[in-house]
């Protein structure tokens, strides 16, 4: 199974971005959010469990 990771603090507390702000940018489905660093951003890479 594949897991996102924060590409800022490599954390895998990792959840859509469901903000205004990302609705705002066109890119809701897209987006992703570190709940540990707040980093925001379409690219989080995949790895390995």
């Amino acid at each position: 199974m594949k897991k996102r990771i924060c590409p800022k603090c490599k954390s895998t507390n990792i959840s859509k971005d469901l903000s205004k702000e990302a609705y705002a940018k066109g890119s809701f489905f897209n987006q992703y959010k570190c709940n540990d660093c707040g980093y925001t951003g379409e690219f989080f890479p995949e790895v390995d469990e």
